[in-house]
């Protein structure tokens, strides 16, 4: 089904807009006329009379030679020289193509003038534009005819009851008011003779109704407006039936289903398609996950550090925070307050860290090693590393650290990389939908003035996004990969439920084994799994849990982090949850970047109209 007229005029107006902002082809005029002198366009017209002579070609299509004159009325300084006249070369779809352009004085002598299309002279522009004079300034009264030639101007109503001369005879677009505006349309003996008598004028600013009378076709076909008076923004449209069918439109006017609705149909038929592929890839990852129910748990195996658990469980923190942590835990190394610095200008409000190298056997685990050698590259006992604020390189290492982490949770055989099958035959479908669809496309462009082609840009770039979902291989669980994080899961249970609860999880014959519920060994469970409340985003509440348990055993000491509990107890929560976050703003820093006929017509709604100003 077709658009309204006005409204498939402003949507094709709206995107040709885009495409030139996009593409950064600017006709010469409108660049002009951003770089002048806003005083320019302070004159006025003493009168705007438009000659409209329209007859048909051998084929049967509508072609007007149209003549403007113009009688400018300048101020005395050196402010214009001359005037800039916009004419779009676009309407409903077909290309009016404006050509053989003068400018004369009344006197019939030759005026300098330039038209301006585009930087390479293709005609790609929405408009074409007539800028007048040169570099001497004019004073006073002027009077610039400019005559020129536009094709397909005469248009097949929606309803199919009349052919129809719908043209902005004068441009809204214009600063200066006209003191009287008059226009005569002339129609040869072809076209006189299926005239309808349906006419209908209006003036006014956009879509403004406001009628002004049209006086009837002649006898040699000339219907005659005017003159009006004109204020700045206004302008003056008429609308002419004629009977249907009494000019040929071009093809791009004309309903082309494989051009017009096909793309659209194939489109929508790939998006579906890609859609549903994507679908089943996202269906095979959750699947992959498993269904046994959580059961909680109270520790984590030496065999699963935070870099492997986090890409496993899938948690939103960064992981080398947490491998941090974990590493002061298995008592690799220490994390210290560092000495300030006696130079600095302004002292920190909180502690600023380091990290002191202990015992790098204690990391057993291979990928705990390699974190180890990450941060003492020498190795070498006793070696303090300071945690920068911000460092870009840190930032890159800590990153490579958890791209680490990521391959070994593949290698281990926690992670698998495999085809939907169904995703993998629906890809394949709607990539061969694209290439279909990308032909059309081309010929729509080429051939047609119409918003399909955009609608289709933008299905097929999507379909195509949604296709390679579909073809590629993607990372799944394995089995092994879901038992753990199943068991992971059951990790982040035990962390986030109330202590009295936790309490009975420990003295469970459900859980693996009775455990102690006071004292250090249960300390110490608490603090192992520090790393992965980290990793859950758990750390503050679990800094509560751990500053209750500290304050049973005063005497315990955090080997770990002496100095966590330097703020005192009662505040150990905040003091964990801004160690935390000091580590992970280190560990994720990364540098910045920095760098507008029969009624129900409108003024403005026709053909035509454009752009005038001064020069």
């Amino acid at each position: 089904m077709s658009l309204p007229r006005r409204i498939r005029f402003a949507l094709v107006s709206l995107i040709a807009g885009c495409a030139i902002a996009l593409t950064a082809v600017c006709a010469a005029a409108p660049a002009a006329l951003a770089d002048a002198d806003p005083n320019v366009e302070n004159f006025s017209y003493s009168s705007w009379d438009v000659a409209v002579d329209l007859d048909v070609t051998a084929e049967g299509r509508a072609v007007a030679h149209i003549t403007e004159t113009l009688v400018a009325e300048f101020p005395e300084t050196n402010q214009n020289r001359g005037i800039v006249r916009l004419v779009p070369q676009e309407y409903l779809g077909a290309r009016t193509d404006p050509r053989d352009f003068t400018v004369t004085d009344a006197a019939g002598a030759a005026l300098p003038f330039e038209v301006s299309r585009d930087s390479d002279d293709t005609g790609d522009s929405a408009l074409v534009g007539v800028l007048t004079g040169d570099d001497r300034f004019v004073h006073g009264t002027q009077e610039y005819v400019i005559s020129y030639t536009v094709d397909d101007v005469v248009v097949h109503r929606d309803d199919a009851t009349a052919d129809e001369f719908y043209w902005d005879l004068i441009p809204l677009n214009r600063a200066q008011p006209i003191a009287a505006a008059s226009a005569t349309v002339t129609f040869s003996a072809a076209l006189a003779d299926h005239l309808t008598g349906a006419q209908r004028c209006y003036l006014g600013t956009y879509e403004s109704r406001n009628e002004c009378a049209v006086a009837p076709a002649d006898e040699d076909g000339t219907v005659a407006i005017g003159p009006v008076p004109l204020a700045a923004d206004e302008g003056l449209t008429v609308a002419i039936g004629l009977q249907p069918g009494t000019v040929v439109q071009p093809e791009t006017r004309l309903p082309n289903f494989a051009l017009d609705t096909l793309p659209l149909v194939i489109g929508g038929g790939a998006l579906v398609t890609s859609s549903v592929g994507a679908i089943a890839v996202a269906r095979m990852s959750r699947k992959r996950r498993g269904t046994r129910p959580v059961v909680a748990q109270y520790d984590v195996p030496i065999t699963l550090p935070p870099l492997i658990a986090g890409p496993i469980v899938g948690a939103a923190k960064p992981t080398p925070p947490a491998e941090i942590v974990h590493l002061a835990l298995l008592g690799a190394t220490r994390i210290e307050d560092a000495v300030p610095d006696p130079d600095a200008k302004r002292a920190s409000k909180s502690p600023e860290l380091a990290i002191r190298l202990l015992d790098p056997t204690a990391a057993a685990d291979p990928l705990d090693a390699a974190a180890v050698t990450k941060l003492f590259p020498s190795g070498e006992v006793g070696t303090v590393f300071a945690v920068p604020k911000g460092d870009t390189k840190f930032g890159e290492r800590m990153a490579r650290l958890a791209s680490a982490g990521s391959k070994a949770a593949e290698d281990r055989g926690y992670f698998e990389r495999v085809h939907s099958p169904l995703g993998r035959i629906l890809g394949w479908v709607s990539l061969a939908l694209v290439v279909v669809l990308a032909v059309l496309i081309a010929l729509g462009i080429t051939n047609r003035l119409s918003l399909t082609p955009v609608f289709a840009i933008v299905i097929a770039v999507v379909t195509l996004i949604l296709g390679i979902v579909g073809l590629v291989r993607h990372r799944v669980l394995t089995p092994l990969g879901a038992e753990t994080r199943n068991y992971l899961l059951g990790v982040r249970e035990f962390i986030r439920v109330a202590e009295a609860d936790r309490i009975a999880m420990l003295q469970s014959t459900a859980t693996a084994e009775r455990r102690a519920v006071a004292g250090a060994e249960v300390i110490e469970l608490y603090e192992r799994l520090l790393p992965y409340a980290m990793l859950f985003g758990l750390e503050k509440a679990w800094g509560t849990a751990l500053a209750s348990h500290y304050r049973e055993d005063p005497a315990y000491v955090p080997l770990w982090y002496p100095g966590i509990a330097a703020g005192g107890v009662d505040r150990l929560d905040t003091s964990i949850a801004r160690f935390s976050s000091s580590i992970s703003s280190a560990a994720t820093f990364s540098a910045s970047s920095s760098g507008g006929s029969s009624g129900g017509g409108f003024a403005g709604g026709g053909g035509g109209g454009g752009f005038a100003g001064g020069r």
